[in-house]
């Protein structure tokens, strides 16, 4: 097998993270064609298909996806060993992929990102915003940023951003007309503005901290989004009432856009991580890590 498989492996792995040959000719530099050429050679070498193909799609079959599995650390590796060729003056270098929620990015990174571009000229940054959670390691990324309790096991996480407290908010004009719920329970008779994961189709429970301990509400919602920007229009147009990080609302509450509810039954506050798949990271990873976790 030797060197004609080493030379095939590049191919059917951007063919596996990108999804197809069409995408992966793009990133390869050559025809979709001469892409499934590889792809055949690399197949007839292991003696099994390692894509399933159809007029649509190409998805991994069990084989293929063993096969991109296991040769995940081996191209870290290798990737890593050229950052360390290109930063032998300890200057990191090299693309740099972070997958996030967009309020990972919002809160965490967007506000030292210029600082940090500016810092690190060599370092390209490439962010990738998803909602739902996403494999960082089949996807090529470095690393990811989300809330602990959606982390796998097998990840290095360090706690990253502010802490974020959740506040229950109202507009004015909708408690004028609605009134003030005093606990949580009477939200019951409220028109609520809820949250739905993208990916698990969930929607996200009301929580709150009543006499030390975890309250989850799940009340029927009169508006349901799966993007936090639209919360911003909803709530303040008095549409209902709504759970949200409070760092994103400060400056509607201070100017008096936004009513904070329930307070004395304020949850636990969250933090987001950053995570990745082994402590022998690249020095770029090293130096988002020194500039956003510290």
């Amino acid at each position: 097998m030797g060197n004609d498989f080493l030379l095939l492996l590049p191919a059917f792995r951007m063919v596996a993270t990108t999804g197809g040959f069409t995408a992966a000719s793009g990133r390869l530099g050559m025809t979709p064609s001469a892409v499934s050429q590889k792809i055949r050679q690399i197949e007839s070498l292991v003696g099994t298909r390692l894509f399933e193909r159809t007029s649509r799609s190409v998805r991994l079959t069990e084989a293929g996806r063993l096969l991109l599995q296991n040769t995940d650390r081996a191209f870290s590796d290798i990737e890593n060993a050229f950052d360390r060729v290109r930063t032998v003056e300890e200057r990191p270098a090299g693309n740099l992929r972070i997958n996030l929620s967009r309020l990972a990015a919002q809160v965490c990174i967007l506000p030292r990102m210029a600082a940090f571009v500016g810092h690190y000229p060599d370092i390209a940054v490439e962010l990738t915003t998803d909602d739902r959670l996403t494999d960082i390691v089949a996807g090529g990324f470095d690393a990811g940023i989300r809330f602990a309790d959606t982390l796998e096991m097998d990840m290095i996480a360090r706690a990253i951003g502010p802490v974020l407290r959740r506040s229950v908010l109202a507009s004015p004009s909708y408690l004028e007309a609605a009134g003030i719920p005093q606990h949580p329970v009477d939200l019951g008779n409220h028109q609520l503005i809820r949250y739905r994961l993208p990916g698990s189709q969930r929607l996200v429970p009301l929580t709150f901290n009543i006499h030390g301990q975890v309250f989850c509400l799940d009340p029927p919602p009169r508006l349901v989004f799966d993007d936090n920007h639209y919360f911003d229009f909803a709530v303040r147009a008095g549409l209902g009432i709504a759970q949200l990080f409070r760092q994103t609302e400060i400056s509607a509450i201070a100017n008096g856009e936004l009513i904070e509810l329930l307070e004395e039954f304020e949850p636990r506050a969250v933090q987001f991580q950053l995570y990745y798949p082994t402590r022998a990271h690249s020095p770029k990873l090293q130096a988002f890590i020194e500039w956003f976790c510290c």
